[in-house]
């Protein structure tokens, strides 16, 4: 699967500031909402808030999967701070999914952001894989 363009949800920046969510030491995981689902980019803040649309399919493990080798970096050119992490993949799969949600998959599972695949993607016992951009999972840039 090509590359993805990430965001936030509004509540995502509130979770890791207010100490409830650690990019770095936290277990940190990626999971696929279903097809036909319409996100909220500012009411869910938890992942009880979105679990009701899940995928599901042959290959996939509710929950999703984790993000490995997580680490936060600065690019001070971009005046960005990127949270980094491998891509991740569920093979072989038969998934059906609209979106992507990241979160921490600790305490009341708070999310931080999302994938819009802009239309439905699938997988038919093969890869179903997300590769993040090159500035990370996820990042925030100074004004």
């Amino acid at each position: 699967m090509a590359l993805v363009e990430t965001h936030w949800f509004t509540k995502g920046g509130k979770n890791l500031v207010e100490a409830e969510a650690s990019w770095a030491t936290m277990n940190a995981f990626c999971a696929l909402l279903k097809n036909a689902t319409t996100l909220d980019q500012d009411a869910p803040e938890v992942f009880a808030d979105v679990v009701a649309n899940e995928a599901t399919g042959t290959g996939y493990t509710p929950g999703g999967v984790a993000i490995a080798n997580r680490s936060v970096t600065v690019d001070a050119a971009s005046n960005e701070t990127r949270l980094i992490g491998d891509p991740v993949q569920w093979t072989p799969s038969t998934i059906g999914a609209r979106w992507a949600i990241i979160y921490i998959n600790a305490g009341a599972k708070p999310l931080l952001g999302y994938v819009d695949f802009i239309s439905d993607r699938f997988s038919e016992a093969g890869l179903f894989r997300i590769e993040w951009p090159v500035t990370g999972v996820l990042r925030t840039r100074a004004l």
